[in-house]
């Protein structure tokens, strides 16, 4: 995950523990944090020593606890970068401290690198620190009850001192520690579970743009490749007939207008659906295969022979199927317009059962003179954009020429679920 996400993140408050960050200084090596608290311990120590807040032995002079002290606190700017090492050498002068000792403030100290190494050291100087914090207070319930019974220990509430004196010195940190270490791996697991739902966010968005982009490429193509072709192809017929045929240039000038005005009046309804994200109200942009008769008088007036034959209920199909009909035939009337040899083309729209759940099936077909020669104004996007849709749906879509090569087949088998049927 980049920088700039998690930053994102973290400004909306996803990020939980990012929120405060310790400086570092000394090239990165120390922390801030690390540094003022290891001056306020050693503060602390100096004043407990000051007052005598230590057990004096006979031949150790005070300045000796005053130096383990000093130690002890010099180890917790490591607190942060290395607390496991730290809390090793740490035991190894509160042994010295005790042995000369002990004092106050070195096992304060010392409490502080037992805390430290149970939040921010490896998992193994954890377990380690629990372990021996664990193991020793077993020792100290087991020594103690020793001792008392052994009358040893004034009383039994010198015997449970000594255990609350235990306890919150070690066992205290390390068990809240370990609870900070807890809250940071399930702030870290709820931080990673975010930008995870952040990338998928991503990911739908990225989907969903080129979803919608393929399907305003294959609604431009439509509207634009079956008219427009049948305006080049009746001007190409114009300017190639000799001697010039008045007649026939009006015929053709007649087919050209009409084509561009239904090819302009569908931009306009698809550009106004664009602009404003929802279809105007009162007025209807899905195109229907019941207005195939529009597509078969617009290919006959572009001089192409059409038979149509239509078997079963023209009912009502669900808005998807019908416009996936309506689009899938108007690419293949558009194919036949341009390649068809003869210029004809039999159709045939076999409608579902009513109150039953079908397919519709859309079927073209036109001969063809052997191979097609290169259509320059075809953008090669047609068959894909007829198989794009009946695959949407979840139907079947084939097309190409027939076994021997006199006819190409068009074929689209689309599932319909009518409205008694679902």
């Amino acid at each position: 995950m980049t920088t700039g996400l998690r930053r994102a993140l973290a400004e909306k408050g996803v990020l939980l523990g990012a929120v405060h960050r310790d400086r570092r200084v000394l090239g990165g090596r120390l922390y801030l944090g690390s540094a003022v608290w290891a001056a306020v311990h050693l503060s602390m120590g100096v004043l407990l020593w000051a007052l005598g807040a230590y057990v004096h032995r006979d031949g150790t002079a005070p300045a000796v606890l005053l130096a383990t002290v000093a130690v002890m606190c010099a180890l917790m700017l490591l607190r942060r970068t290395a607390p496991g090492a730290a809390l090793a050498a740490g035991t190894a002068v509160l042994a010295v401290d005790t042995l000369f000792g002990p004092s106050s403030g070195v096992y304060l100290a010392y409490g502080d690198l037992l805390y430290a190494a149970c939040v921010w050291g490896r998992r193994r100087s954890a377990f380690g620190a629990l372990s021996a914090v664990a193991a020793g207070g077993a020792a100290v319930v087991a020594a103690g009850g020793w001792l008392y019974a052994a009358g040893q220990v004034d009383g039994a509430l010198a015997y449970l001192q000594l255990i609350g004196l235990y306890v919150m010195v070690f066992a205290l940190p390390v068990v809240a520690g370990w609870s900070v270490r807890e809250h940071r791996g399930r702030a870290d697991l709820e931080r990673e579970r975010a930008e995870e739902r952040v990338r998928m966010a991503e990911l739908d968005r990225a989907r969903a743009v080129a979803e919608e982009r393929a399907r305003v490429a294959r609604e431009l193509h439509d509207v634009i490749a079956n008219h427009m072709s049948a305006v080049a192809v009746q001007s190409t017929a114009a300017l190639s007939r000799e001697p010039f045929d008045p007649e026939l240039v009006r015929r053709v000038l007649v087919v050209v207008r009409d084509n561009s005005v239904q090819g302009l009046e569908e931009m306009r309804r698809m550009i106004g659906v664009l602009r404003t994200g929802e279809a105007p109200a009162g007025e209807r942009i899905t195109p229907r295969v019941g207005e195939a008769d529009l597509l078969v008088r617009t290919a006959r007036e572009a001089g192409l022979e059409v038979e149509v034959r239509e078997r079963g209920d023209r009912g009502p199909l669900p808005p998807q199927v019908d416009a996936a009909a309506y689009r899938i035939l108007q690419e293949a009337l558009t194919n036949a317009l341009r390649y068809a040899d003869p210029p004809r083309v039999r159709v045939a729209l076999d409608y579902p059962p009513a109150g039953g759940a079908d397919r519709l099936v859309v079927a073209v077909e036109n001969p063809v003179a052997g191979a097609a020669p290169p259509d320059p104004l075809g953008a090669g996007m047609g068959l894909v954009g007829m198989r794009e849709r009946a695959d949407l749906l979840g139907g079947v879509f084939c097309a190409g020429p027939s076994g021997d090569g006199r006819l190409w087949r068009v074929r689209a088998e689309l599932p319909v679920r009518t409205e008694a049927g679902q």
